[in-house]
């Protein structure tokens, strides 16, 4: 058995070899801390069948996949980085060619987000640990690399998401982590809404506001594609990963205002304050409490936040946001969906890259790549 706790916070995690556990809990409430302490770095302990794992640091009996990919590759492809592995340990390739397909040699630097959260997800798995812990193993991914993620996650996973509905149908229970303790929730929790909303969580149905769209914003050719958003429209980017969606917002750059999805290329300022600089948004994205803080050292999902509150202060007229709910909890979920109602109401435009089910309701209208 795994046991997880901390000194700071009451109760405990425990995982068996034969079960999946569920990690759930708002932005900032320690989830990605506790992944990330399997470095022996941070303020977990990690006991495997009574023992201290970092008396030992045998990554044979716990591996972790981390929320930021690039943070643990070894090699520039997947190919090359399992050959390295098979020098010191069994790897199963077989895995690899199912998640990569024909991206198996190609450069990671050159892999959309998706394909690069698959790389590692495989990179990990592909050495069979006894136990994995998972961050955000499906952000990012598209439909396809969901159920090709779900296949191969082994038991005896901890797996940390924000995104419920991926995760209740196949964990045997869940743990939701809060600044003051651990609180263990039966499977059953997870289809409760009253109480995802209430503990900002996801997978509950957000409420949709349809209006009548106005004057054309945007009309612009790219490529084979005429992209068009008139005044209180929502258009969405989807598509599977690799096909081209980041890259269009990319070219888009300059008429419209994008948040990318790597928030730390796009902070700026020493304070959340002075990234957003409007008081009626910072309360709008629940950031109050965080005005004085460096954006820097905020969750991703807080980051994020923060990015599209900026995006919002900005006075343009058409927003784009790159898979904007990645990392995202309930709370964000909601302000997002305010923000985008408050927007159609001032005859803005949104332009929206994402895979996300929890957020595609709020689509007028769709490109699929």
């Amino acid at each position: 058995m795994l046991v997880i706790s901390s000194s700071n916070l009451r109760g405990r995690i425990e995982l068996n070899p034969g079960e999946r556990v569920a990690l759930l809990g708002r932005n900032g409430s320690g989830k990605s801390t506790l992944i990330n302490s399997v470095t022996c770095e941070g303020p977990f302990d990690f006991h495997v069948d009574g023992r201290e794992f970092c008396d030992t640091r045998d990554y044979s009996l716990i591996s972790a996949v981390f929320q930021e990919p690039s943070s643990q590759i070894l090699a520039r492809t997947l190919e090359d980085e399992l050959k390295i592995m098979a020098r010191f340990h069994e790897v199963d390739f077989e895995l690899a060619r199912k998640l990569m397909g024909p991206y198996l040699k190609t450069d990671f630097f050159r892999l959309s987000d998706g394909y690069r959260k698959r790389y590692v997800i495989t990179s990990v798995l592909a050495s069979k640990p006894r136990y994995v812990l998972l961050d955000e193993p499906f952000s990012n991914l598209d439909e396809n690399a969901i159920r090709l993620v779900k296949e191969v996650i082994p038991q005896g996973s901890l797996i940390a998401e924000h995104r419920t509905r991926e995760v209740r149908d196949m964990v045997d229970r869940a743990y939701l982590l809060t600044r003051d303790g651990i609180l263990e929730l039966s499977k059953e929790t997870l289809w409760d809404e009253s109480f995802l909303r209430n503990h900002g969580l996801r997978g509950f149905k957000l409420k949709v506001e349809r209006v009548e769209h106005g004057n054309t914003l945007l009309d612009v050719g790219v490529g084979s594609l005429r992209v068009k958003v008139r005044e209180g429209e929502v258009l969405c980017l989807t598509g599977p990963n690799g096909s081209g969606k980041t890259s269009l917002l990319k070219k888009l750059s300059g008429k419209v205002y994008v948040i990318f999805q790597n928030p730390d290329l796009q902070l700026f300022e020493d304070t959340v304050w002075g990234e957003v600089k409007r008081d009626d948004v910072m309360e709008l994205f629940n950031l109050k409490e965080l005005r004085d803080r460096s954006p820097f050292a905020l969750s991703m999902g807080e980051k994020m936040r923060v990015l599209i509150a900026s995006a919002f202060s900005s006075g343009f007229r058409v927003i784009g946001l790159d898979e904007p709910t990645a990392a995202m909890d309930g709370y964000g979920i909601q302000s997002l969906a305010e923000m985008i109602s408050i927007l159609k109401e001032e005859k803005r435009g949104i332009i929206m890259a994402t895979h996300d089910d929890d957020v595609l309701t709020l689509c007028d209208s769709r490109i699929d790549l």
